[in-house]
């Protein structure tokens, strides 16, 4: 069995070669719990402020967006400068990020999810 893994999707081979079966992250990846948030936030308030390039891939419309940031960028500012690009109105439509198979919580920063230089996050746009 082999595993191969991106930021969108975890593709497991059986020996077998007849036999793939792509798997959603979220199955894979062990959720952050919330009693270990805190011990995390406390760990990593020593990080220094980097400038990375992050690419959205907006799943609608089959487009990646390429944004300069920095890891200390909080997901909501990210939301709304999406939005923006995109002309989107925030109060008429809900953004949400996936990255890895976990959606990227409004007031984390970017470091919080391990997102770095080059990370491919998914997009998802619901009208309300």
């Amino acid at each position: 069995m082999a595993c191969v893994q991106n930021d969108l999707r975890q593709v497991i081979v059986l020996s077998n070669p007849d036999y793939v079966y792509k798997v959603p992250n979220f199955c894979v990846c062990d959720p952050i719990f919330e009693r270990d948030y805190e011990k995390i936030k406390e760990k990593n308030k020593d990080i220094e402020s980097i400038k990375i390039k992050i690419i959205l891939y907006y799943l609608a419309k089959n487009k990646d967006i390429k944004m300069n940031v920095t890891n200390k960028t909080h997901v909501k500012k990210v939301k709304e400068s999406f939005a923006k690009k995109m002309e989107l109105d925030l109060k008429t439509h809900k953004v949400r990020l996936l990255f890895r198979g976990q959606e990227l919580l409004d007031d984390n920063p970017l470091y919080f999810n391990n997102v770095g230089d080059g990370s491919k996050i998914q997009v998802m746009v619901n009208e309300l």
